[in-house]
């Protein structure tokens, strides 16, 4: 029997296979980065835009946010295209392989989506454009710093030995993220303040820093398989999560009551009661969502 396949079927097959190929590999780009898109895009897209609009705050021109939301594509664009660069620089090593093998599997290496090769190839693409676009949007001495701290940190090993030293590592890495993001976000006509810089290292070199040990918890299995070290692997669980809750405090105190001085606001509203009333309000508004942030919470914490 001859089995006959038409000529529409073929052209409909062969037209659908580019838009798989497509939607194949913008996925497995997709899982690369999948972890920091809440962390680093778009908590730093979310930094560069409200730190942008703040004004005399920060000693910066006042700018409208709506004339500063055209550049927040630009934004998250270029941060996207940095941690791109970071997880296929970290991804395609045989340590880190082995490591996601245990922790997670799901990733494009450890699950044959791609190989060691071509992650390579892809990392070389990703050098590339990652550099014409910071040259493009005068973040280049952003990325030249950045890239000599992913050499020291994925190809060197230096923050696997020290817990202490990888919080620094990756609170100097968020201080390129945040700073060329804040550059990008306000424009090639605006350079960052002093003010806007000591903000920026503050958010990153200090908060970020000494409390990054947080996403280290959930990898704690496959960082002892590695002989990682972390704050995690090295204090424990338990004082290891002290620090976090003290320097959560901490940053909380100094940042609203030293850095922007706080305490005169609250001087100050001691004697005007309408204002006082007005910021009560805005602090109870914002408990209101802690029960639905509980819930959601607990519900991650299942999976």
């Amino acid at each position: 029997m001859k089995t006959f396949i038409s000529g529409d079927f073929l052209s409909s097959s062969f037209s659908g296979y580019p838009l798989y190929l497509a939607r194949y590999h913008a996925h497995t780009l997709l899982l690369f980065t999948i972890d920091q898109i809440f962390d680093t895009i778009i908590s730093g897209t979310a930094f560069s835009l409200l730190a942008a609009s703040s004004g005399v705050v920060l000693y910066l021109p006042n700018q409208n946010v709506w004339t500063l939301l055209p550049r927040i594509p630009l934004v998250a664009a270029w941060l996207r295209l940095l941690i791109l660069q970071a997880c296929l620089q970290n991804q395609r090593s045989p340590d880190s392989i082995e490591e996601d093998l245990i922790n997670k599997p799901w990733r494009p290496i450890p699950s044959k989506r791609i190989s060691r090769t071509q992650t390579e190839y892809l990392l070389t693409v990703a050098y590339v454009v990652a550099g014409i676009t910071s040259y493009v949007l005068d973040t280049l001495s952003y990325w030249e710093v950045y890239v000599l701290l992913l050499a020291a940190y994925n190809d060197r090993g230096s923050s696997d030995h020290s817990g202490t030293v990888r919080n620094i590592f990756c609170g100097a890495a968020f201080a390129c993220y945040f700073g060329g993001a804040l550059s990008i976000a306000l424009g090639p006509d605006v350079a960052l303040s002093p003010k806007a810089i000591q903000w920026t290292l503050i958010m990153t070199c200090g908060v970020l820093a000494t409390t990054f040990h947080t996403q280290d918890f959930r990898d704690e299995a496959g960082d002892r398989a590695r002989d990682r070290k972390t704050l995690v692997t090295e204090l424990g669980r338990t004082p290891a999560l002290c620090t976090v809750i003290f320097f959560t405090c901490f940053w909380s105190l100094y940042i609203s009551v030293v850095f922007f001085g706080g305490g005169v606001i609250v001087a100050a509203l001691l004697r005007e009661d309408r204002r006082m009333y007005k910021v009560w309000c805005l602090w109870v508004f914002g408990l209101c969502p802690l029960p639905l942030i509980m819930r959601t919470a607990n519900q991650s914490w299942r999976f």
